[in-house]
């Protein structure tokens, strides 16, 4: 009758070294693989990203040219947007902004700007001005989140955070001035003057907080810029 020795030095020599193994399987499974998949992804949507990106640059490049705040020392430098040159492949031209965001002057300059363009004016002319100037607000915001829900899957989540935060400034704006309507109830009940206008101080707001968007949009790596001075 054969007896059947057990071999247990073996065996946990085998269950050592299998341990062993296991350890840097778990942290290449768990970090390295998702690291490097998470950069082709990044690396794959590069491309698109700069394109759904520079379409949200677009969108408030021409809410500033448009604007009716405009100033010749505000708008005295502009700022050529492009994709990276590097790129020659994909290199485009984005846009072209009419305010130099780079220079820190330009942030208290637009506030002041707008202060002094309803400061002589009579508040019904406010009132009329501040109501264009919000139909034209809601309708940006309302193209920006359009932009937003459609291409979100190319667009990185810190970006996305960032143009959402001022979409949610714009939509305090569009509650503030929302009083308008209670207060011109009123003023028909009292047979009252216009006495003041709801929204007026959060316009100067929404136009730096702009500027600093555009700024940060275009700090992104997936763009260069020009900086030129009006002739």
């Amino acid at each position: 009758m054969n007896c059947i020795v057990f071999e247990w030095e073996s065996f946990w020599v085998n269950i050592v070294a299998g341990f062993i193994l296991l350890i840097p399987s778990i942290l290449i499974s768990i970090w390295l693989i998702p690291k490097f998949t998470f950069r082709l992804i990044k690396k794959r949507n590069k491309k698109y990203s700069a394109i759904k990106i520079g379409a949200i640059l677009q969108e408030l490049s021409e809410f500033l040219i448009d604007s009716p705040f405009k100033d010749k020392e505000l708008n005295k430098e502009t700022v050529a947007i492009f994709t990276k040159k590097l790129d020659i492949k994909n290199y485009r031209y984005i846009t072209l902004l009419n305010t130099n965001v780079f220079n820190q002057n330009v942030f208290p300059k637009m506030i002041i700007v707008i202060n002094d363009f309803f400061k002589n004016k009579e508040l019904q002319t406010t009132y009329d001005i501040i109501a264009k100037e919000y139909d034209r607000i809601k309708k940006f915001r309302v193209e920006i989140e359009r932009i937003l829900a459609a291409h979100s899957l190319h667009i990185e989540d810190e970006v996305i955070q960032k143009v959402s935060c001022f979409c949610f400034d714009i939509k305090a704006l569009e509650i503030s001035y929302k009083f308008n309507a209670i207060y011109d109830d009123l003023l028909v009940e009292t047979k009252s003057g216009r006495t003041g206008v709801f929204g007026l101080n959060d316009i100067s707001k929404i136009y730096e907080s702009l500027l600093y968007l555009v700024r940060d949009l275009i700090f992104d790596e997936l763009f260069d810029y020009e900086i030129k001075t009006k002739t």
